[in-house]
């Protein structure tokens, strides 16, 4: 095994990480899905090998020392990529993970035309992408900058853990800045923020209140925030940017995150019918009046119910709603659809009446 054989192998099968863990045979992983590449077991002295193939002397020093290391590879014509190595066991593993080399576009994730409009349309305020792992976060946010740099004249300041895809300045300009590698973390890429002129500002982390709360104010001094949170549904989302803020400043933080919400997607992907890979689902919230007033009372229970009978529009529709149009285009299955229904019963019925 060499470094780059893997990385060509990984690229070749459209696999989004390579698992190398001594004892197992390497293993591709498509979404959710593991696939070995041959019988073939993995031993403590391959990965040893491989280990002191690629990394420097200052490399393995830091491996051994901290039993953990992840670096970044370009290799042009191919793709970029992020290699993780670890000690289990006594021995070393790998994590591979990688992105084509240029980012997707809108189309080519299956965005509807009404949806690609709505976030087309918002200049400031906060748009947030959310979803599980392996849900696609990081490919819409990736065409969304795009869209963006081909667009608008903006700067865009993007914090990233990691930098997935690397961008090209077109009509807007972009700095990107991995955190633990061109800045510490999120709080000290914070610090200097008001410095760097930025109209759009992007976070790969939205989870604590410090970040949380530096969003919302950013997004209600008029700056675009684009934001990644790993929860599963829009209504997820805006109980977690609500709940974060300490329990005396409840209806504050319900008035401000409703002021400062412009637009919500979750994300969800699903295998195809009609052969391998997997197709994605869009959730939708648009900040409309109505959803601005329900975010306000706290009654994120009663989303759905807008989401559905506002519709396409204002570009919104619900998870249920997606899953349907994919249904009817024999796009994914009954029984795949029903699996990933945030509310089951609902969408049994609207199969039904669409039957």
């Amino acid at each position: 095994m060499n470094l780059p054989e893997l990385f060509t192998l990984l690229v070749e099968r459209r696999a989004t990480h390579m698992h190398i863990v001594p004892g197992s045979p390497i293993l591709l992983r498509n979404g959710s899905q593991l696939t070995p590449v041959s019988d073939q077991l993995v031993s403590p002295a391959d990965t040893a090998a491989l280990l002191e193939s690629f990394l420097s002397e200052e490399q393995r020093y830091y491996f051994f020392e901290n039993k953990d290391l992840s670096i970044t590879q370009s290799i042009p014509g191919l793709s970029r990529f992020r290699v993780n190595a670890l000690q289990q066991r006594g021995s070393v593993a790998f994590i591979i993970s990688t992105h084509p080399p240029a980012p997707p576009t809108l189309e080519e994730l299956g965005f509807p035309d009404n949806i690609k409009s709505l976030l087309g349309s918002i200049k400031g305020g906060l748009i947030v992408l959310c979803g599980t792992r392996y849900s696609g976060k990081s490919s819409t946010l990736a065409a969304l900058v795009s869209y963006l740099l081909e667009t608008r004249a903006v700067q865009i300041v993007s914090f990233e853990n990691p930098i997935d895809y690397l961008h090209k300045n077109r009509k807007g300009t972009i700095i990107q800045r991995e955190i633990g590698t061109d800045v510490l973390n999120y709080e000290a890429a914070l610090e200097t923020l008001s410095y760097q002129q930025a109209d759009v500002v992007v976070t790969t982390e939205m989870e604590t209140y410090e970040q949380i709360s530096a969003a919302v104010s950013l997004a209600l001094g008029g700056t675009l925030c684009i934001a990644v949170m790993k929860v599963p549904s829009v209504m997820l989302a805006c109980e977690s940017l609500m709940n974060v803020y300490p329990a005396h400043l409840s209806q504050h933080a319900r008035n401000i995150v409703a002021a400062a919400t412009e637009c919500i997607i979750s994300h969800t992907l699903l295998r195809k019918s009609n052969g391998p890979g997997v197709v994605p689902a869009f959730e939708v919230l648009a900040g409309i009046s109505p959803v601005k007033a329900m975010l306000r009372e706290g009654k994120t229970g009663l989303l759905s119910g807008v989401m559905s009978q506002a519709g396409r529009d204002f570009g919104m529709q619900t998870q249920e709603q997606a899953l349907r149009v994919l249904v009817k285009k024999n796009a994914i299955s009954q029984e795949e659809a029903l699996s990933k229904s945030f509310r089951p019963d609902e969408f049994r019925k609207m199969l039904s009446a669409q039957m």
